[in-house]
């Protein structure tokens, strides 16, 4: 009887993992949306590019409500509505209108804003807290995997029909997701009592430690992640190693390949040692001392296949951070968790725009600054800075409550 609630108790995690790799595949789709979006509405890229930023906000202000009705009303029904919210806003972008390309990204924003919480939540009430660091570990493989993949199917959907086809097939998509959710997807009946329990959210607003948690993984991720490597690690490494931007590219890859592996084993480290905050500031430091010897790569004669171990290293130590959800987990009862993952969340969300935007002016005021050009000198003044707020991270793990 055990063994069918386990595979039962999974079956539900994987159900609500599927909606965040459709969530992570979107994430990444505007990279080759860009160009047949901006010639289709005879618009500029970088006009689609804004319209395609506006997703981080609103996706990081949505978090709080998005885990207060999950809370309230279980995975099932915000779920299901957010999947369709999704779909609905990839359709809303083949509108000839500018409008209404922005109407959707504001959709898609808002209804992704339910899916990595939503799995999250659904692991925390149908799984074991032993397994659990391990589930987050592997939401995560998840999205990423999906979104690489999706990444490659769209572009060949794209060739082989037009750009609005493919992206109404990515819709239909969401709706069988939907679909599933609605017909399958159900708390455990243990659980359906707790929800209609009052709990003052002022609580989880004033704990110290959430706050540390939610700054420590906000940081490492947007640095490292956010500022570093979605936006300009690939031209780092054209102008350092002076090599083409598709092997620029490969290695840049090798930091998402690394969270991938390093999610699910961080979890598996954690748990068999007994000790996740030990192991976070063990990734912490790890995490910082790669991440220099990338910066400082710059100006020391590095081989470049060198780059490809340093990234996947920094990658898989970086996704240490996932342990932080797996910390907060265990400070309060299963009806709030949703709320507590959608704080930390919303942190992550501000940090990535916060460091993204900096470090773009760092760049700029250097540039204009010195007798360099957007060069490997120009990187690397830029990018040793982001060692200050890893390190304030750092700090930040050590001062977290022992669990």
């Amino acid at each position: 009887m055990k063994e069918k609630h386990s595979l039962l108790a999974w079956l539900m995690w994987l159900i609500a993992a599927t909606f965040y790799a459709l969530d992570y595949f979107q994430h990444t789709a505007p990279s080759v949306l860009i160009e047949p979006i901006a010639n289709s509405l005879n618009i500029s890229l970088v006009t689609v590019g804004n319209i395609m930023s506006i997703y981080f906000p609103i996706y990081a202000i949505a978090q709080l409500p998005a885990g207060y009705l999950l809370d309230k009303f279980g995975i099932k029904y915000p779920l299901a509505i957010a999947c369709l919210v999704v779909s609905l806003g990839l359709y809303m972008m083949i509108m000839p209108s500018q409008h209404m390309l922005i109407i959707g990204r504001i959709l898609i924003a808002v209804g992704s804003s339910f899916a990595f919480i939503g799995a999250l939540k659904t692991a925390s009430l149908w799984l074991p807290q032993s397994i659990f660091p391990i589930a987050v570990g592997m939401i995560n493989t998840i999205g990423v995997i999906g979104g690489m993949l999706g990444q490659a199917l769209l572009n060949y959907m794209i060739i082989d029909y037009d750009w609005k086809r493919a992206t109404i097939y990515i819709s239909i998509f969401g709706i069988i997701i939907a679909a599933l959710i609605l017909i399958f997807l159900r708390s455990p009946n243990t659980c359906q009592k707790q929800f209609a329990v009052k709990f003052n959210k002022l609580t989880i607003l004033k704990d110290k430690n959430i706050w540390l948690l939610a700054i420590y993984a906000g940081i490492m991720v947007g640095t490292v992640v956010n500022a570093f490597s979605e936006l300009y690690d690939v031209i780092f490494l054209e102008n350092s190693f002076h090599i083409s931007s598709e092997k620029a590219a490969i290695i840049s890859s090798m930091i998402f390949c690394g969270i991938a592996v390093g999610g699910p084993l961080h979890g598996i480290i954690a748990n068999y040692f007994k000790q996740k905050r030990t192991w976070m500031l063990t990734g912490c430091a790890m995490t910082i001392i790669l991440f220099a010897m990338i910066v400082f790569s710059a100006k020391i004669d590095f081989h470049v296949s060198l780059m490809f171990i340093l990234y996947f290293l920094t990658g898989f130590f970086v996704s240490s951070m996932l342990l932080s959800f797996s910390i907060a987990r265990c400070c309060y009862s299963k009806q709030v968790h949703a709320t507590i993952f959608a704080l930390i969340n919303t942190v992550i969300g501000l940090c990535g725009f916060i460091f993204q935007f900096l470090l773009g002016e760092s760049i700029e005021f250097i540039s204009k600054h010195s007798d360099h050009h957007y060069d490997q000198h120009v990187f690397f003044m830029s990018f040793w800075i982001l060692l200050i707020p890893l390190l304030f991270s750092l700090f930040m793990c050590y001062k977290t409550r022992r669990i």
